[in-house]
């Protein structure tokens, strides 16, 4: 299994790739819908005689406008979403006060909860969803007064039971649609051999323990791996033993790193471990214990022994403006030395 620390960084970085992306186009087409809602609703108003709604409409369109051109291009896309989000709620608050405005104006606030959680995540949306509700009840309460008759006893009941019900519906909906897409993005990401993070999003996680690393003036050192010979244990013992032997190396290296360390499947038998605030002779010191370990495996499959050894190539981060690519390159470089000269080897440059 990936460690804890490793699967959260996974999921982080999920939710801010995906999440972010659909939240942009959500909120993109709420602006729309409420920019020509504004002008129509703003001008019907304004032909009735209802000038405060008609302005309050007529305000939000022109917000929309400007606020489109900011949420298009934004890596905050929560801070907008909260930007739209909370006017929405008191322009709803205040039509709903507003002597003249239809009753019906009401059902706005029932869409609101399906919006919040969306565009906000369910528990924020949760609760700004139930502020929402509770507001638009208390103004309604305000200018209508209690029911007084059946029909407006059923009709203010109609209301109450349908509000909570998107309320709970549309909370449950977006836990399990929240929990569906990071399962989804988390297998694309991930080996499902060894249960470790496959290469998919090395080099956004490089970028950013790189970031750090220049920022606190720290090392940072990666670590490529390949098993040798590993196509004669396929050959002699069949997949399900090299199958079985990735799975003992994914161990291994999961048990011998720090938590702060990522280790990676590139593919094949080969392995990456990036690892922050560690230098170039820890680093290699490392690799030099990892590769005996490696070696010391006792691997046997229908009573016959299989030995594994690996090659290591191991490089450092010199200087700002190195790539993941430049530090691959170079490591692959001294794995390869490794290999040119038999094998069982670390180098480090």
């Amino acid at each position: 299994m990936i460690e804890p620390a490793q699967k959260s960084t996974t999921e982080s970085l999920l939710a801010v790739h995906h999440r972010d992306r659909q939240r942009r186009q959500v909120l993109l087409a709420l602006l729309v819908i409420t920019f020509l809602g504004g002008l129509f609703f703003g001008t019907l108003n304004w032909m009735r005689g209802i000038v405060a709604a008609a302005v309050i409409e007529f305000a939000f369109a022109a917000f929309c406008v400007v606020a489109y051109p900011f949420v298009r291009r934004t890596r905050r896309i929560h801070v907008w979403a909260l930007a739209v989000a909370l006017p929405w709620i008191v322009s709803v608050w205040v039509v709903v006060a507003l002597p003249a405005a239809a009753s019906s104006v009401f059902i706005w606030a029932l869409v609101l909860p399906i919006l919040l959680m969306f565009l906000l995540g369910r528990r924020i949306g949760l609760g700004l969803s139930v502020v929402s509700l509770l507001g638009a009840m208390a103004v309604a309460l305000h200018r209508f007064g209690l029911p007084r008759n059946p029909d407006q006893i059923a009709y203010t009941a109609n209301l109450i039971i349908a509000a909570l019900a998107i309320l709970v519906l549309s909370y449950v909906y977006e836990r399990a649609r929240e929990k569906a897409e990071l399962d989804l993005r988390y297998l694309a990401v991930t080996d499902t051999l060894t249960d470790l993070p496959n290469r998919t999003l090395v080099y956004e996680n490089f970028a950013g323990m790189k970031a750090l690393a220049l920022r606190q003036d720290k090392p940072l050192s990666l670590l490529l791996m390949d098993l040798d010979h590993f196509k004669q244990i396929n050959d002699q013992h069949g997949h399900d033993a090299g199958d079985q032997v990735l799975r003992e190396v994914a161990d291994l290296l999961r048990k011998r790193l720090r938590r702060s360390d990522q280790v990676y499947r590139m593919g094949g038998e080969e392995f990456l471990v990036m690892m922050p605030d560690t230098s170039l002779d820890q680093a290699a010191a490392l690799a030099e214990n990892l590769r005996g370990r490696i070696e010391a495996l006792d691997l046997r499959f229908n009573d016959q022994s299989a030995p594994l050894t690996a090659s290591i190539g191991v490089t450092q981060m010199t200087a700002p403006e190195e790539s993941f690519d430049t530090l691959l390159r170079r490591a692959d470089q001294n794995m390869y030395w490794c290999k040119a000269r038999g094998r069982n080897r670390v180098r480090a440059s």
